[in-house]
């Protein structure tokens, strides 16, 4: 850290911002929240102990130089957390509890993730690190409660202690970080229109003991708990005394290939539970390969009434997000001419397909949770022009089966995309007691039941669940309830795939041709001439 940042940080409080993430990979750390990254050990804030990408972070050289500089050759991380800010949403004014007043000890660092400008960043009192006692504290005396608390309080407050202090906005974009003496007295308000999010890693010397607090009691007189100690990771040095539970770093991921994804029903149950303190909550299905999909994950979410996952963001997979329940807008600003600034309505049984690096969001506008179904992947080159942006309706009016096949299938799109030579889908309805013979594919398949239930590998599969079939494995399909069963289909084509079906092993298609009735009522029939 240069001396003047090291000088601000050890005399006001804070320094920076500072660059240390490029645009790469902030959004890599978002989509692996989007994805379910880890969850963190023991509590909130052990992100770092569970996850190697986390770790890698946080010991980044640029990081620990500038933490060292004030903490000295020994230093100890602690904390690694996401903060998510909604539109509006106020972190009141605080001192973290496990720090309390030990100002010197410890260093935060908060890094802009997602959204992050002078209006959804953070609010801090300059030189409130010496003032040897704590927001909590000083608003109890004051009889103000935590979420009462405005700026014009810690204000007056930080001015009797030192007249130098005031409220700071910080200015600062995604990939830059702030850093923090610990016992600094901050809060924030998103009064920004989007949901802003932020990594929080936080660093101590080790003599100092770290606690984690009772969450249930954030009121003056604050409580810690002495068991189970958080899980800290050294990061330079060593720990000279038994003040923490010092672990080991987590493991770097052994470079394999992914998962070779199988023939299998996964199953879903609607509604999904929510998480109603940050408004979404993903719940991962499968994650693998096929000889066509080099990468393919398939997740479910659930989205509380006017929350947004992220901003509209790019990544280089193709998408199919289908919505199982609820209400949702799609927000796609690159579409040129889209209705109601790029907001498009997606009920139940609606999709959309998003090419690569196609800005895209969504927005709960139902007033009950809404649960969407996510397909994401990559394979080798296309032979383009690709698919473009499409939204679709498993659930559009069709002509009914007729009970003599029963089942009808809805061509609703295809064509070449970034990474298959075919990307295919078909709306189908099959009927009670409908079905067809095992057979075998030369695509992938991937069904999504919408309505009534079908039997498949010896299963039997309720609406919201996936059916997954890669290329070459024999299945079939039947009806085994009492409703028309509806389920859309989706089929990738790869460069060696061929559009029609292929046997189940190379003997089936002779035996099929032996045991066709046309053909032996012919041969009868030639038999009897003879025979004549």
């Amino acid at each position: 850290m240069h001396a003047e940042q090291r000088a601000q940080l050890v005399e006001q409080g804070y320094a920076g911002p500072v660059r240390v993430l490029d645009e790469q990979s902030c959004r890599q750390i978002v989509d692996r929240l989007s994805d379910g990254e880890q969850k963190p050990v023991d509590w909130r804030k052990g992100h770092a102990v569970s996850s190697w990408a986390f770790f890698q972070i946080a010991r980044q050289p640029a990081i620990i130089e500038r933490v060292s500089s004030l903490l000295g050759d020994d230093v100890m991380l602690w904390g690694a957390s996401v903060q998510i800010r909604t539109p509006d949403a106020v972190h009141p004014w605080h001192s973290d509890i496990e720090i309390s007043t030990a100002w010197g000890k410890s260093v935060a660092v908060w890094i802009g993730l997602e959204h992050t400008e002078a209006h959804s960043s953070l609010s801090l009192i300059s030189y409130s690190h010496r003032f040897g006692v704590t927001v909590q504290e000083t608003a109890h005396r004051s009889g103000k409660r935590r979420r009462e608390i405005g700026n014009e309080d810690v204000l007056r407050w930080a001015t009797e202690h030192d007249p130098r202090s005031r409220v700071v906005n910080v200015e600062m974009t995604d990939g830059e970080a702030l850093f923090l003496d610990g016992a600094l007295w901050h809060g924030s308000h998103n009064f920004t229109p989007n949901t802003r999010k932020a990594l929080l890693l936080q660093y101590a010397a080790p003599d100092l003991p770290i606690r984690i607090p009772d969450f249930n009691r954030l009121e003056w007189p604050v409580r810690v708990l002495e068991s189970p100690r958080p899980p800290c990771i050294m990061v330079k040095g060593t720990a000279r005394t038994g003040d923490n539970r010092i672990v080991s770093a987590p493991k770097a991921p052994a470079a394999q290939p992914a998962r070779k994804l199988s023939n299998r029903v996964y199953p879903l149950r609607i509604p999904l539970a929510p998480d109603q303190e940050k408004g979404w909550r993903a719940y991962p299905i499968f994650r693998g390969s096929t000889a066509t999909l080099r990468a393919l994950t398939c997740h479910a979410s659930v989205l509380t009434h006017g929350q947004c996952p992220h901003a509209p963001h790019r990544h280089d997979e193709e998408e199919i997000l289908i919505v199982l329940s609820g209400e949702v807008d799609i927000e796609v600003p690159d579409l040129k001419g889209a209705p109601q600034n790029g907001r498009m309505r997606v009920t139940p049984g609606r999709f959309a397909y998003y090419p690569p690096r196609f800005a895209h969001t969504l927005r709960t506008v139902s007033e009950e949770p809404a649960s969407y179904l996510m397909l994401k992947w990559q394979g080798a080159a296309g032979p383009g022009p690709p698919l473009g942006f499409g939204r679709y309706d498993a659930f559009a009016p069709v002509a009914p089966p007729t009970q003599e096949k029963g089942f009808r299938a809805q061509a609703l799109f295809e064509g070449p995309t970034a990474s298959l030579t075919k990307l295919h889908c078909h709306a189908s309805t099959l009927l009670p007691g409908a079905g067809y013979s095992p057979h075998v594919d030369a695509h992938d398949v991937a069904i999504v039941i919408l309505e009534g239930e079908l039997e498949t590998l010896g299963e039997r599969v309720k609406p919201c669940s996936v059916i997954f079939h890669p290329a070459g494995e024999s299945h079939g399909m039947r009806n085994p309830g009492g409703s028309p069963a509806r389920y859309v289909v989706f089929e990738f084509h790869g460069d060696r795939t061929r559009a029609t079906e292929t046997p189940v092993t190379p003997e089936t298609g002779r035996a099929r041709r032996l045991i066709d009735p046309r053909r032996w009522k012919s041969a009868i029939k030639q038999l009897l001439k003879v025979s004549v």
